[in-house]
């Protein structure tokens, strides 16, 4: 049909997605009735999962809360604190573990049989056809990652000494706190955003003060608002942004961060709704561009202990994206290969997850003082998709990496990434990247971005040495 209707040539990669989608599919009525049955079946192990945890109540000291709010004690300032929750967290779960586990086993075990029914050679082939991603990439990419962990482990042990421990660094002081973070108000937030992305193009800068003036941004937190922050395109190049500032520089990353998605919502806007379906690992690109533009200037002008403290939450973000996303890969690969044979038990589970610290974080943590329960810490693994996790890790280096790009050949990058952007639904990721010159299936592009965050690391531990 293509080829004799010229018309529908921009639409040639959506039209052959839904076409695989289509002949991975069971009989008509054996999809209804997995349908069906997923509404007691592994959806209702989701909602088991979401149900009970939130349920949980932990005892801290003399004093009883619930699991999220333990778990927010990871970033307490008071060493005690955090050593704390992170004891009492570890029992709460070993006391709770059992229907935690059935959960895990259930979904995983539906999604094998579905995968495998419906001709996917496995889970993680389903996701990367999701991803609009291949293995030679993921391979390429999980490959850099690897090689770039000694240099992680570094910058473990040097927070970890800074804290006062020797070897490596316990987990409940993975996100402890660094330096003398720096006070922002909104409109100082305002004005360093709209220069540093004035600083790489008008256009960029221009839309960020749109976005200001017209208000599209809900900015502080207040009774009755969610947590978090997320970016919605509405109508034409208009987005909405929700975020909760604190008067911090991860609220000023955050707001850039938004408005990095708002910005490539701009660059979608003249795409059919058709062309427009980006994947999780190419959604993350403009956000974390724009992030890094502020991440750069902020680290380039500030110093002593406030560039500490911004090198620090920069490096501790890049951290788990790069080493936890590695250590959770390794664990659900382990856990859904497993689950093929039988149920695993919930020791076995928390085998699976010491394992995959061990194999990525290294001598970085303190081997006495990992997290093995973070098997049941991590809602992501309670939905019905696989590996939902090495995404961002893509999402963080391709940014990382036309960041690069940029600063090395600045001139003309600025129209061909606004047209990448408007084309992440046009391509699959490698052809997208190639179109852009790069090779996202051999190693070197991808140790080309963590080579900024090894830069970074080794800033770190000068600072770090000085304090």
């Amino acid at each position: 049909l293509i080829s004799v209707e010229p018309r529908l040539e921009p639409f040639r990669f959506p039209l052959h997605k839904s076409h695989t989608s289509a002949t991975r599919l069971m009989s008509p009525a054996e999809e209804s009735l997995a349908a069906d049955l997923s509404e007691t079946g592994s959806d209702a192990w989701s909602r088991l999962y979401d149900n009970f945890t939130s349920q949980i109540e932990v005892q801290v000291g003399d004093e009883v809360m619930p699991m999220s709010r333990c778990r927010n004690l990871a970033y307490e300032a008071d060493a005690s604190r955090r050593r704390a929750g992170y004891e009492a967290e570890l029992a709460a779960w070993r006391k709770h573990d059992l229907p935690i586990a059935a959960a895990m086993n259930s979904i995983k075990g539906s999604a094998n049989l579905l995968a495998k029914r419906r001709g996917w050679e496995s889970q993680l082939d389903v996701t990367l056809f999701n991803c609009n991603m291949d293995r030679e990439s993921l391979e390429a990419m999980l490959g850099a990652a690897k090689d770039s962990f000694p240099a992680w482990r570094r910058y473990l042990r040097a927070k970890a000494k800074l804290l006062g421990h020797t070897g490596g660094l316990p987990f409940h002081d993975l996100f402890a706190p660094v330096g003398d973070d720096a006070v922002w108000d909104y409109d100082q937030a305002q004005k360093f955003v709209v220069e540093g992305f004035r600083a790489y193009s008008d256009k960029m800068a221009d839309f960020a003060v749109r976005n200001f003036r017209e208000n599209w941004i809900d900015v502080g937190p207040r009774r009755g608002k969610r947590d978090g922050a997320f970016c919605a395109g509405t109508r034409g190049d208009e987005s909405r942004i929700l975020m909760n500032f604190d008067p911090s520089f991860g609220s000023v990353s955050t707001l850039a961060h938004e408005l990095g998605h708002a910005y490539h919502n701009i660059c979608l806007a003249d795409r059919e709704n058709l062309q427009k379906t980006t994947p999780m690992t190419l959604a993350e690109t403009a956000s974390i561009f724009c992030e890094t533009i502020i991440k750069r200037r902020a680290i380039a002008q500030f110093e002593g202990s406030e560039k500490l403290a911004i090198l620090e939450a920069s490096l501790q973000g890049a951290c788990q994206v790069v080493v936890d996303i590695s250590s959770r890969y390794h664990f659900e690969t382990t856990a859904i290969s497993g689950r093929f044979e039988r149920e695993l038990s919930a020791r076995e589970l928390c085998e699976a997850m010491r394992a995959a610290q061990l194999a990525t974080y290294g001598d970085g943590l303190d081997e006495d003082r990992l997290h093995p329960y973070m098997w049941a810490a991590k809602p992501h693994y309670y939905s019905y998709s696989a590996f939902y996790n090495f995404p961002y890790m893509f999402g963080l280096l391709f940014a990382l990496g036309l960041y690069k790009i940029y600063t090395d050949e600045p001139n003309g990058f600025h129209e061909r990434y606004d047209r990448l952007l408007s084309e992440t639904g046009l391509f699959d990721a490698a052809e997208l990247a190639s179109n852009f010159g790069i090779n996202i299936r051999e190693k070197a592009f991808w140790a080309g971005s963590l080579a900024i965050l090894e830069e970074d690391i080794l800033a770190f531990e000068r600072l770090a040495a000085e304090n």
